[in-house]
């Protein structure tokens, strides 16, 4: 019922490099800089920043984004797949060979197949079930753990309680079996999407527009915002310019591929792709040529490689 010791290792540094880059963002703690840093801190304090971490979900977009400590591809999926997190209470309703099953305590009831980290459940709430817990679930690779914090509801489940739960189990089983990953079809959402520059939280100028800029849901609904922002400061322009380059790149990268091109270097101003080479300098030396150079800040300099998908 237990990840194995090197995961359960790789999901506390992911985890804790994120908590960092949240810590990061919003300035909430002094003096932590690293993931290790974060042993200086309280258990109350980890936990304030975890709040904030669900709260403000778009941050597991910025970290991925941003690649701060430069983390391979596969290692930001892991993390970009947190996204999908459940928060809330749950019965741990029994312990199976695989994992323990954990059900939501709150309609549509699903059961989830949920593995421990570095202390199993049964240390964690005792053998006696069904439990009340309250915590976050998080995808991992094709399992589902939780996020390292797990806290039990010290109250006993009388035999009606018990029953009814048996019921729901039974049910939800019937309807959804025991979920053992999670995608996002089957993640439900913990926090509205926010609706004002307000409710982003104590962000930046440049991670707002980021935030602004990341999918085209957002570009619709906040163009007004993204616009303001554009014409507020030079270097926010240049993050605009930078951040439509990588997008389009990201939707040409099939159709260059499909027409042959298997590496090279692209240079994109907004959606048009205006010079290309075998190599970063020879795009660069293009670039000199054809682009005035108050202007060349604003392209965006892409590489396609072997393998890319």
């Amino acid at each position: 019922m237990q990840l194995a010791d090197s995961e359960i290792d790789l999901f506390y540094h992911l985890y804790y490099s994120l908590l960092t880059y949240v810590n990061q963002k919003i300035g909430l703690f002094a003096g932590v800089g690293a993931s290790e840093g974060m042993s200086e801190l309280t258990p109350l304090q980890v936990n304030e920043l975890r709040q904030q971490l669900y709260a403000y979900p778009y941050l597991f977009d910025l970290f991925a984004e941003e690649n701060p400590l430069k983390f391979s591809p596969d290692l930001l999926d892991i993390v970009s797949s947190w996204h999908n997190f459940i928060s809330g209470r749950f019965y741990i309703y029994s312990y199976q060979k695989n994992y323990a099953v954990l059900i939501a305590d709150r309609p549509p009831s699903k059961a989830y197949g949920v593995l421990a980290l570095d202390c199993p459940f049964p240390e964690l709430v005792g053998s006696v079930l069904p439990v009340m817990v309250e915590t976050v679930l998080l995808p991992f690779k094709n399992k589902i753990i939780y996020d390292g914090t797990l806290q039990a509801y010290p109250f006993y489940l009388g035999l009606s309680i018990k029953g009814s739960l048996t019921e729901t189990y039974h049910h939800a089983v019937e309807k959804f079996g025991i979920i053992a990953s999670l995608t996002e079809l089957e993640a439900e959402s913990q926090a509205p999407e926010p609706q004002s520059e307000d409710e982003l939280g104590p962000l930046s100028d440049g991670d707002r527009l980021k935030f602004y800029l990341q999918s085209e849901k957002n570009r619709k609904k906040y163009e007004a915002q993204i616009q303001e922002l554009v014409e507020k400061a030079g270097d926010l322009k240049v993050i605009y310019y930078q951040e439509m380059g990588r997008l389009y790149a990201e939707i040409y990268r099939e159709r260059w591929r499909e027409i042959g091109m298997k590496k090279g270097w692209i240079a994109l101003f907004e959606e048009m792709p205006i010079a290309s080479g075998a190599t970063k300098a020879e795009v660069e030396g293009i670039l000199k040529k054809i682009i005035p150079a108050d202007r060349r800040k604003f392209v965006y300099i892409f590489r396609l490689k072997p393998g890319d998908r």
